[in-house]
């Protein structure tokens, strides 16, 4: 909106260190981001694309980044979850407004295995663990009070014991073929840095701002 904007300072000058290692810098900003006080450093906006070939896209948590591949964990009856598992294809951005540094990646979905999904689900607190189990992701809710007494049931039904995986409770990873950094620098003349893979290698790029 007109008046809304501000002048960048500097997000800092984009260095990465080995082309091939992509998603090295990435893990180096999400640390600092932590370090830095951000309230959720590992937020992304994850699109995907519906039936009628429209975007989607909502707030995820990168839970997973390893090599070329980051991850999260859903409700395998999602929106999201049906749509990549009918369309692979997607997009993640992540934005640090207070470090004015923005990574922009695209890739291709892929569920998780189950071994990897458990050992994420008995690290989530518990109440965490009974709201899976008690959510049906995306699916009509007709009043608040509906959905806090299936928690209570939920609740109810596992005192005492351990709260196992539910079947429809699961994650998906994205294997990175583009991978865009960016920096806010002064004058608007932002550091935009694409890494593209190629075969087995990637090839680094510059682009304007």
């Amino acid at each position: 909106m007109k008046g809304d904007r501000k002048e960048y300072r500097d997000g800092g000058e984009i260095n990465v260190e080995d082309p091939n290692d992509p998603l090295d810098l990435l893990s180096r900003w999400i640390q600092e981001a932590r370090e830095k006080g951000a309230v959720e450093p590992n937020s992304m906006t994850l699109a995907t694309i519906d039936a009628s070939g429209a975007p989607r896209s909502r707030v995820v948590l990168l839970k997973f980044l390893e090599g070329e591949e980051i991850g999260f964990f859903t409700n395998l009856g999602s929106d999201k979850a049906i749509e990549i598992q009918s369309t692979p294809a997607v997009s993640a951005t992540i934005w640090w407004p207070e470090m004015e540094r923005q990574v922009r990646m695209e890739g291709t979905a892929y569920e998780m295995k189950r071994p990897q999904v458990e050992e994420y689900h008995s690290s989530r607190p518990r109440k965490s663990r009974i709201a899976a189990w008690a959510s049906d992701q995306s699916r009509s809710l007709e009043s608040r009070e509906e959905l806090l007494r299936k928690f209570e049931e939920t609740e109810c039904e596992f005192e005492g014991t351990e709260v196992p995986l539910p079947p429809f409770w699961g994650g998906f990873r994205i294997t990175v073929d583009r991978v865009e950094y960016w920096s806010g620098r002064p004058s608007r003349l932002h550091d935009r840095v694409v890494l593209t893979r190629k075969g087995d290698s990637w090839s680094e790029s510059r682009l304007h701002p």
